[in-house]
């Protein structure tokens, strides 16, 4: 039952002789009821209106500031959608029934609102220009013309409720002139006015305050501000929609919450990869340096020890000696492999991608250590996916991936000095391929840290903490991810790889082409041949110059380039040796060239000494010549190889 027919029955039940002032007072409240509810309607509209229009100019200033800090392509059309939003929800406010001065205070806050929209365009010009200065000064007109916004809006929130409180007062005058109206008839009528005033009191202008106190709640920024429905009447109805509003606001509001932490998150995971690749890249500087610098001395003291070892005879008084070099040259080789994964974390080049199968190159992996596992109680269990997966990688660093995994585990368990097991699954999951590496050693201390440079929970001597690292670089090259983590009985590293090609395993395995014999000195020319070594570091040079007359090679020494150019325009020589990084204005890439431009024949019997084959292959210099290469520290049969090689090269 409405309110106005409660009225007139109330009316009728008191005197029929004030029949025609209770009609016309029903009538008149009725009225009223019907202008409260529009009013309260469109003022329901008009605050949601002014929320929408305050959210978007603090959205108009955020994307100002996340400009400022991360330029985005698509920032000037965000911009220019924005602002037509903004000025659809000014239009559509003043299309309302509104007053006279509620509409001065929305024209005013449309046209800062334009001067702000023109502004911000300006700022995002000259941020596209690179004008920092000019942005600034923008920038700061940008937040006075927000605050002044903000101060119009202020303006007609207090309009706002400057009216509604009109509406009480109107409300309150009018059921005072009916209280007089009925005690000018008769004793009954003022009865029955002040039973009317104390229902109007309660069904009227109860809610309203109500409403007002909730709105007023709103507006401080309590958004659990509610209202009790009482009765199923129109103020009823307004209530549930205030109620429905407040509750849309407030999740529209924890639906932001949400997604400012998300980003949030999301941020924190990129600065994280972020810091991570800073650090790798400076280390890699550092090391790159280190790793080159120690190859030279260690090619000294391995090519000297093989010296040594061929002047000896084995068996008898020599056999300690020999000994002693073998385990000299074994230690050597322990730092060339530790200077190998230096350089290889420090140079990240581009993989040579084949299709791979998966379970051959791991099962090739396991085998070379199966044995060796096996004699110390740890056993390997293969869990390969029976379909043989084939991935997208390089064969040879996917080989080194796998080694590592396998002696960490293996290292982990060893630790504990006791039985253990170490299980290898692969298995292909869509357009990918995993493959894990688990054992039931003690697990990561700290899996966060675990692909960190250098950084090891191994005793001093057992480890460099470059394994993981290694890998990290590698499956990261290959387009891949590796994860590692802890499970309910040790480690746990996964490797996730794009799919390959099964077509094309075949056709990768192609037979290595037949090492050259050397060739024979030409016809009407000495037997003996003749080398020219550059190379700064004086104990290198005089290494090869032994290694080569061990070959019957005539050797000549120079510590420079341009000492290299000299000897070559006053001798002939059958080989070039020479170091890459030299001091000097002619380094063993400038040499080279000379050689190319002056000495053409000698071109293709150039070699390059060089501890960094990595950094080497990574130059366009190195791929488009071809030049053979030796890496140091190198072996005397891997450098003899070489020189017959180059040599070689003469019949064709």
């Amino acid at each position: 039952m409405t309110i106005a027919r409660q009225f007139n029955i109330l009316v009728s039940s008191v005197s029929l002789l004030v029949l025609a002032v209770a009609a016309a007072l029903a009538y008149q409240f009725a009225n009223v009821s019907a202008q409260g509810t529009s009013l309260l309607e469109n003022l329901q509209r008009t605050s949601t209106l002014s929320q929408q229009l305050t959210r978007g100019n603090a959205e108009h200033l955020v994307q100002m500031q996340r400009q400022l800090v991360q330029r985005e392509p698509g920032f000037a059309e965000n911009l220019k959608e924005l602002n037509y939003r903004l000025g659809e929800r000014y239009t559509e406010y003043l299309k309302l029934d509104i007053g006279v001065q509620e509409r001065l205070t929305v024209e005013r806050a449309k046209a800062l609102q334009f001067d702000s929209n023109l502004l911000s365009m300006q700022a995002a010009s000259e941020l596209a220009a690179g004008k920092s200065a000019e942005v600034a000064v923008s920038v700061q007109r940008l937040y006075r013309l927000h605050d002044e916004i903000r101060t119009e809006f202020d303006q007609l929130s207090a309009l706002q409720l400057a009216k509604l409180r009109d509406v009480v007062v109107h409300l309150e005058r009018l059921g005072n002139r009916g209280l007089a109206a009925f005690f000018t008839l008769i004793g009954l009528t003022v009865v029955g006015a002040v039973v009317s005033t104390v229902v109007l009191r309660r069904r009227i202008l109860g809610p309203v305050s109500e409403l007002l106190a909730a709105s007023d709640r709103m507006r401080r920024g309590d958004l659990t501000a509610r209202v009790q429905v009482r009765v199923a009447d129109e103020f009823g109805q307004l209530t549930e929609g205030f109620n429905f509003m407040a509750e849309s606001l407030a999740e529209s509001y924890a639906g932001l919450e949400r997604k400012v932490e998300d980003r949030a998150k999301q941020l924190h995971d990129v600065q994280a990869k972020l810091s991570r690749a800073e650090k790798m890249s400076a280390v890699g500087l550092l090391v790159s340096g280190v790793a080159h610098e120690l190859n030279n001395p260690l090619a000294t003291i391995r090519g000297f020890a093989e010296l040594a070892k061929m002047e000896l005879t084995p068996g008898g008084d020599h056999a300690k000696a020999i000994g002693l070099l073998d385990e000299a040259d074994a230690q050597v080789e322990r730092c060339r492999k530790i200077v190998a994964n230096l350089l290889q974390f420090a140079r990240q080049q581009e993989p040579r991608l084949e299709a791979v199968g998966v379970n051959e190159m791991v099962d090739q992996v396991l085998s070379l250590r199966e044995y060796e596992l096996g004699t110390r109680n740890i056993t390997l269990v293969r869990e390969f996916d029976p379909s043989n997966p084939v991935m997208s990688a390089d064969r040879s660093k996917m080989q080194q991936v796998m080694l590592n995994l396998l002696n960490n585990a293996h290292d982990a368990i060893r630790g504990e000095d006791r039985a253990g097991t170490i299980w290898v699954r692969t298995r292909r999951i869509g357009t990918s391929v995993a493959i894990e590496f688990a054992d039931d050693g003690p697990g990561f201390r700290d899996p966060v840290k675990a692909f960190d440079p250098f950084y090891t929970t191994k005793d001093v001597g057992q480890g460099t903490g470059l394994g993981l690292s290694v890998c990290y670089g590698i499956v990261e090259e290959h387009g891949g991810e590796i994860l590692a983590g802890n499970w309910e009985k040790g480690a746990r590293v996964a490797i996730t790889l794009p799919v390959g090609d099964p077509d094309s395993v075949a056709k990768n395995a192609q037979p290595a082409p037949p090492s050259p014999e050397p060739a024979s000195r030409e016809p009407g020319t000495t037997s003996e041949r003749r080398a020219l070594v550059v190379d700064d570091e004086e104990m290198l040079v005089r290494l090869q110059v032994s290694y080569l007359a061990k070959l019957g090679i005539q050797a000549t020494g120079v510590a420079t380039g341009a000492e290299g150019i000299r000897h070559l325009e006053a001798n002939d020589v059958d080989l070039i040796i020479s170091d890459v990084r030299m001091p000097g204005p002619v380094d063993g890439i400038q040499l080279y060239e000379w050689v190319r431009l002056n000495r053409p024949r000698l071109a293709r019997r150039f070699v390059f000494a060089s501890g960094d084959l990595v950094g080497m292959n990574q130059g366009d210099f190195f791929q488009r010549t071809l030049v053979l290469r030796v890496e140091k520290p190198f072996r005397f049969a891997d450098y003899a190889d070489v020189v017959r090689q180059v040599l070689a090269s003469e019949r064709t």
